[in-house]
């Protein structure tokens, strides 16, 4: 497993899937179906004062796995956390 922490452009089909995304000049085309779940956010970190009563936002991020390749390589399976609020995607992790 390789950690990575880098902002990433992801295409979506109708239904709000991953369908490929773009990283480090390559596109990716997703194999398969992605795997949606949430964890808990490390608010301590991300936020110095949680407000009470703001939601989940704070406490949970949505998490997303999917296999992907880019043509010129092996499938890797791709782990990304993506920001409900503002929208963002973040690789944060390959399976290899």
């Amino acid at each position: 497993m390789v950690r990575v922490d880098e902002n990433v452009t992801v295409a979506l089909d109708k239904s709000g899937s991953p369908i490929g995304f773009s990283w480090r000049n390559s596109h990716y085309l997703v194999s398969g179906k992605p795997v949606r779940w949430y964890a808990r956010r490390q608010w301590w970190v991300d936020a110095a004062r949680v407000q009470r009563g703001i939601g989940s936002g704070v406490l949970e991020v949505e998490m997303w796995r999917m296999l992907a390749d880019c043509g010129k390589q092996s499938i890797y399976q791709y782990e990304f956390i993506h920001d409900t609020l503002s929208g963002d995607w973040r690789l944060v992790r390959i399976y290899n």
